[in-house]
């Protein structure tokens, strides 16, 4: 058990800086981290309360919330108050996407050109309404643009804004920034948080025709709603990518980063 490793003078060495690297409390979590790889501790086992890692480790009981806070968020221990804490393994069901070869494209700012199909105020259809949280037939921002690198176009995108004369949103979205910011949380001061989908399509010929593609080859739609700090919805559209651009990656289980 924990309490009876650690007070061994095998394990009391291990947290001398000749082992582990770091600031007490990174060493720590390095130790019981250890344990639950090898097994000692299982997805379900309680561990030992914080006072008594305290008492094991000769540490102060804010090195060992820390430590267990550490490891709390990496998803390797749940907190449950009154009980204790608990070994939870990694949640390998929930996983965080990135858009990996899209966002190299567009975090290259000088090889960037944004062309505008089309821009204006129309009244809002029922699908356009319905993710901006306003009435059928209110005005809103339409907006469809064709982004370039180096020459080439891979993105085809269809935005709906919220039509507000005092929101900065439109001029901002006449940016890459915005661009990269919807994928990255960056950029967009006044952005909160984003929904991306990811779905597959052919490319119709009006389609295919803007990016330079053929009508049969796949592609993918990234649907999204951005909203702002007050959780209102005040974008929402598409984009359009050939899929050689969309390297979709996904990290799962335990990182460290």
């Amino acid at each position: 058990m924990i309490c009876e490793m650690l007070k061994t003078d095998q394990n009391q060495a291990a947290i001398s800086k000749e082992t582990f690297k770091g600031p007490a409390y990174a060493q720590l979590a390095a130790i019981i981290k250890g344990m639950i790889a090898t097994g000692e501790y299982q997805p379900g086992d309680k561990i030992p309360s914080e006072s008594s890692i305290s008492r094991s480790y000769g540490l102060s009981l804010m090195t060992v919330r820390q430590a267990v806070g550490l490891l709390a968020e990496q998803g390797l221990l749940r907190r449950v108050h009154g009980s204790g804490t608990y070994v939870c393994g990694p949640d390998w069901v929930r996983a965080t996407f990135s858009l990996e070869g899209l966002l190299d494209l567009l975090n290259d700012k000088s090889g960037i050109t944004i062309k505008i199909l089309k821009a204006g105020i129309a009244a809002a259809k029922p699908k356009a309404a319905e993710a901006l949280g306003v009435k059928q037939g209110a005005p809103i921002v339409t907006l469809k643009r064709l982004v370039s690198h180096n020459g080439h176009p891979f993105l085809l995108n269809n935005a709906y804004l919220r039509f507000d004369p005092k929101s900065p949103i439109v001029e901002s979205e006449l940016e890459v920034s915005s661009l990269s910011g919807l994928f990255t949380g960056q950029g967009n001061n006044f952005i909160k948080k984003a929904l991306l989908k990811v779905e597959p399509i052919s490319l119709s010929q009006t389609e295919a025709g803007y990016l330079k593609s053929d009508t049969e080859e796949a592609a993918f739609k990234i649907r999204y709603t951005f909203f702002d700090y007050t959780d209102s919805p005040v974008g929402s559209g598409w984009f359009l990518t050939p899929k050689q651009v969309v390297s979709l990656a996904a990290k799962i289980g335990v990182w460290d980063d």
